[in-house]
């Protein structure tokens, strides 16, 4: 796929009536196969200054409307007043402008069910008199909701994050299921200052609690348990690409044992642990941990172990147990430096860099250039309409 930057081609146009407001599809007024060339672009112009990186090969998402397997919506207040309401507002907050929320009436990226739900929970809080959370004034109730989705079990998860005290929780989860297939409904308490859509305590309503999600590869299939705060990639569909890519790696690299740095929960560890004879995955977050170590076990794998730990604290001991092969998929900021320093000097025969930020890839293969070369490069789309892009690149030790 050619990467040329030039000017992208006209699309017809936008889907969402949303466009240039959310700014939650930047990119939806461009073909598809445009989207994907201007992001394979991005990638080779992040890493230009890497001597001898291949032509990456792209991977689109396999689906490109209602992909997202998660979303946050917030609750506002509509101001100034409106005699005779509406006094709720339920949707997105504008990209740069996070004091106000745009009142989501459609969406094509979690399920043609999230609108007639909102529309559904907004009438419901005017119903009830249940007052939206005023982030200047800090006075309110409803501050978000989380819906979560398992794309290949079908099974849907609502939590409503509240501030404290007391709300008609029954008449709430009968407004949720009279608009959305939920399989469980929860409500969450922040009683904190900060704006974000995690409670601190978490009531379930309805159903278990957490939903199930599937990964099917042509020779296995993974089971995960996915609560509100769990990790797991956001694109189910791509990220099952994406770690059925990895299993075709580590499976050819005929490995003993992998190590996975910043598995969060434990997706890639588990993917590929049929593939070798150990895989260790390590991850600073305990929540992040406890749920890889109960999926392992859900999925009957005993041939891999969790630690939880900052990966440059615990790299050099875990080098020496000799591994074939180095997964890491660090946040955006990319590596520590102290495990990039590591990795230079110790690191095995076989590292795969997975990362969602190709400035901060370009950055590690900088700092690895000396020991290592990149003999494969692939692009995933795991957020079709943003700018956000996916890269897995495979190095060799010189």
């Amino acid at each position: 796929m050619s990467a040329s930057s030039s000017s992208p081609r006209p699309a017809d146009s936008p889907r969402c009536p949303h466009f240039g407001s959310c700014g939650g599809c930047a990119s939806q007024h461009l073909p598809y196969a445009e989207q994907l060339r201007l992001k394979t672009g991005q990638v080779l112009s992040a890493l230009a200054c890497i001597a001898g990186v291949p032509e990456p090969r792209a991977h689109g998402s396999p689906d490109i409307w209602f992909y997202r397997n998660k979303m946050e919506f917030s609750f506002g207040d509509v101001y100034p007043p409106q005699a005779g309401g509406p006094t709720v507002k339920l949707g997105m907050k504008p990209k740069g402008r996070w004091y106000e929320i745009l009142d989501l009436r459609e969406c094509f990226l979690l399920s043609p069910e999230a609108a007639p739900l909102l529309a559904r929970v907004r009438a419901w809080a005017e119903a009830e008199h249940v007052a939206p959370y005023n982030g200047h004034r800090k006075t309110g109730f409803l501050r978000h909701l989380v819906l979560r989705e398992g794309k290949n079990t079908g099974q849907r998860l609502v939590s409503l994050v509240t501030a404290p005290g007391e709300f008609p929780a029954e008449s709430f989860a009968a407004a949720v299921q009279e608009a959305y297939p939920a399989s469980t409904i929860l409500r969450g308490v922040n009683d904190k200052l900060s704006d974000v859509a995690v409670g601190s305590r978490l009531e379930t309503l309805r159903g278990p609690g957490h939903i199930t999600e599937v990964l099917r590869f042509a020779d296995r299939e993974l089971e995960f348990r996915v609560s509100p705060h769990s990790f797991f990639q956001t694109n189910t569909k791509a990220a099952n690409l994406l770690y059925g890519l990895l299993r075709d790696w580590v499976r050819a690299e005929k490995a003993g044992t992998v190590l996975d740095l910043y598995c969060g929960g434990g997706g890639i560890t588990l993917s590929v642990a049929d593939c070798c004879r150990k895989a260790v995955g390590v991850e600073s977050s305990e929540a992040a941990v406890a749920d890889a170590r109960a999926n392992a076990q859900r999925n009957g794998l005993r041939n891999v172990d969790f630690y939880c730990c900052a990966a440059e604290f615990l790299l050099p001991a875990l080098l020496a147990m000799e591994p074939q092969v180095l997964i890491c998929d660090p946040p955006r900021a990319g590596m520590h430096p102290a495990a990039r320093a590591v990795l230079a000097a110790q690191g095995p025969a076989t590292v795969i860099c997975v990362s969602c930020n190709p400035g901060s890839l370009a950055r590690d293969l900088e700092a690895l250039r000396a020991a290592y070369r990149v003999e494969r490069l692939e692009v995933f789309d795991l957020f079709p309409h943003t700018e956000h892009v996916e890269t897995v690149a495979l190095l060799r030790r010189k």
